[in-house]
C-alpha cells in the first residue's frame, strides 16, 4: 500500500471550468502525506483527501493511516479561516477501519473554540457486492486563527 497515484487530471473537469472569479486550483502528484509541502500556514481555502484506494483500481494500492495521519495535521495549519478540510473515509477493509477510526478521534479532539467537525455518513447504505458500510464524510472548518487568539 501507500504508492503514489499516478492518476492525476491534467485539465480541470467541466465542474472547475466554470468557475468565476478569483479560483486557483493546484494539482499535485505524490504521496498525501507530502502534498502540503511548501502551501503557507492559513493559505488555502479547502484541502480533500479520498482515502482508501481508486475505484476500479490495483487493490494493492491504498492510503495508509500513518500517512493520513501525517497529512490531515498539515491540512489543518493550511486551511484559512473559515475553510475545510475535507476526509472521506471507506471502512470496508481493515487499512480503511483503521484510518477512519483515526481521522475521526482527530476531527472529535479539535478545539471547539477553533474548529467545527462534522461526520455524515449513511445510515442505511451499504456496499452491494461485499455488505460493507458505505463511505463516510468528516468535514473540519477552521474558524478562527488559533495563532492568533
Amino acid at each position: 500500500g501507500g504508492d503514489v497515484w499516478e492518476m492525476i487530471p491534467t485539465e480541470p473537469g467541466p465542474r472547475l471550468a466554470g468557475l468565476k472569479g478569483n479560483v486557483r486550483v493546484e494539482w499535485r502528484l505524490g504521496r498525501h502525506e507530502e502534498m502540503l509541502e511548501g502551501c503557507e500556514r492559513l493559505g488555502a481555502r479547502a484541502v480533500v483527501f479520498n482515502l482508501g484506494y481508486l475505484p476500479g483500481g490495483d487493490k494493492s494500492v491504498f492510503t495508509e493511516v500513518d500517512g493520513t495521519m501525517r497529512a490531515i495535521p498539515a491540512a489543518l495549519e493550511a486551511v484559512g479561516v473559515y475553510g475545510c478540510v475535507s476526509v472521506t473515509c471507506y471502512a470496508g477493509h481493515a487499512e480503511g477501519k483503521v484510518e477512519q477510526d483515526a481521522v475521526l478521534k482527530l476531527a472529535r479532539g479539535l478545539a471547539v473554540q477553533d474548529w467545527s467537525s462534522y461526520v455524515m455518513e449513511w445510515a442505511n447504505a451499504r456496499n452491494k457486492k461485499k455488505g460493507t458500510h458505505a463511505p463516510l464524510l468528516v468535514l473540519m472548518q477552521r474558524l478562527r486563527d488559533t495563532e492568533a487568539a
